[in-house]
């Protein structure tokens, strides 16, 4: 790991230099804590890189609240939030660790999500301690950002994924939500045979291959084996174990092979698939909490949203959910304002604050806090994560680039290219224990 971390930031800081890069950060503040800015007084600059996209509708939360309320609580703040798309973000966070000019506040995922994950920023030495926090001890899901005993971030709430459905569609066919694998075949079966597109998947952006795999692993693996991810460090368990991962995709494969997710999948966006979905071209779309809004817009026609588990689970057993902690911010170890960033990120998360009630209005995450408001079409899975019949998914506890290379196989799969599913399982194993021995 120490190999491939060197060697890794030694190539993004040489492709910084050849590119001329040139950041700038609110670490660059004298000792007295003011901002060394020509334009800022006597206010200290607070920077704030984070992911996701801009709200459409009303303020967008990281950009505009949360910019708002702290300057308003902590007067000699001036808080820059710089808000890119995911990919965006994680090129240009690499760039900035690799360079010394990280911002101030950094968003960061849970355990090995991504290529910001806790655990690898905070084994570098990138993250500050915010064990003594009091959002570290209060928050739900922390334990999710807890590195050799020591709290690295806060998550922003749980995230879950599921089925988005035409409730409409569903009614109009005698069709009731389903609670087990052979109802949900059914379902989609009556929904064919009555001239209706079951599902459709945007698996061009290859990422969304996960929104129902992870749903059935949470059904067909971890209620029999809750340690198997941890487990495969030591070579307890294997991606090619029978009836584990050849399970999952196999059923996930059915979809394609019965025509109930649409053809050409691997020609359509993400985005066009939730945009097929709100225009009524297809009665299910598997997608998470976090693009609620885009599910939820208004389409080229008018229906109610329904939202249920995918059930990878037989008749009479329960039914998992797939859900877990979201992304949170994380103080930059060497921020020379790290003392302030907590009294942020403590305020942001206090929940009797003005800022921890507008937070939860955000719709980008559903807050875990006792008598937080909760969106009703979720309200079920949130009882069920409470009830802890619940697993995080999956890529959280892999070495980031494992879910990759089963997307890469599992398109090759459904694209007909003969790709089998003892290949997927087989290569899915390779690439974990190629990256778990860097």
């Amino acid at each position: 790991m120490k190999k491939f971390l060197s060697l890794f930031l030694s190539s993004v800081l040489v492709m910084s230099i050849l590119s001329g890069c040139s950041t700038s950060s609110g670490n660059n503040s004298s000792g007295d804590g003011s901002s060394s800015g020509d334009n800022s007084g006597d206010k200290t600059v607070i920077t704030f890189m984070t992911s996701g996209t801009q709200a459409t509708e009303g303020e967008d939360f990281e950009t505009q609240t949360l910019k708002k309320m702290v300057e308003a609580k902590f007067p000699n703040v001036t808080l820059e939030v710089t808000k890119l798309p995911d990919d965006q973000y994680y090129t240009s966070l690499k760039t900035k660790l690799a360079t010394g000019e990280a911002p101030d506040m950094i968003w960061v995922q849970p355990r090995n999500a991504g290529a910001n994950a806790v655990y690898s920023l905070a084994k570098a030495g990138y993250l500050a301690d915010l064990s003594d926090l009091n959002a570290a001890k209060n928050v739900p899901g922390t334990g999710d950002f807890t590195y050799e005993g020591k709290v690295y971030a806060i998550p922003c709430g749980v995230q879950f994924l599921g089925a988005y459905y035409n409730k409409d569609m569903f009614e109009a066919n005698g069709i009731e939500v389903p609670t087990d694998w052979d109802s949900f075949l059914a379902a989609c079966e009556t929904l064919k045979n009555a001239g209706i597109q079951p599902i459709v998947m945007g698996d061009k952006d290859s990422y969304v291959m996960q929104f129902g795999l992870y749903q059935l692993a949470a059904n067909a693996i971890y209620p029999k084996n809750p340690e198997f991810d941890n487990l495969l460090t030591d070579g307890t368990t294997k991606f090619t174990d029978k009836d584990t991962w050849d399970k999952v995709l196999s059923m996930y494969s059915e979809l394609y092979e019965k025509g109930y997710i649409e053809e050409g999948s691997l020609g359509i966006g993400a985005s066009q698939a939730i945009q097929q979905f709100i225009d009524g071209q297809a009665a299910m779309t598997f997608d998470g909490t976090f693009n609620a809004s885009a599910v939820k817009a208004s389409g080229a026609v008018d229906f109610e949203r329904g939202y249920f588990p995918l059930p990878g689970n037989a008749a009479g057993e329960t039914t998992y959910v797939a859900g877990a902690p979201g992304a949170g911010p994380a103080v930059y170890a060497d921020s020379k304002n790290a003392e302030l960033c907590k009294q942020i990120i403590e305020y942001w998360f206090d929940a009797e604050s003005d800022l921890c009630k507008a937070f939860q209005n955000n719709p980008r995450f559903i807050t875990s806090y006792d008598g937080a408001p909760v969106d009703p079409l979720f309200s079920s899975f949130i009882d069920a994560y409470n009830n802890y019949n619940s697993f995080y998914w999956c890529n959280q506890a892999w070495p980031a680039g494992t879910e990759n290379e089963m997307q890469a196989l599992f398109g090759e799969h459904i694209g007909g290219q003969g790709t089998t599913i003892e290949q997927i399982t087989q290569g899915m194993q390779n690439k974990f224990e190629e990256l778990y021995t860097e």
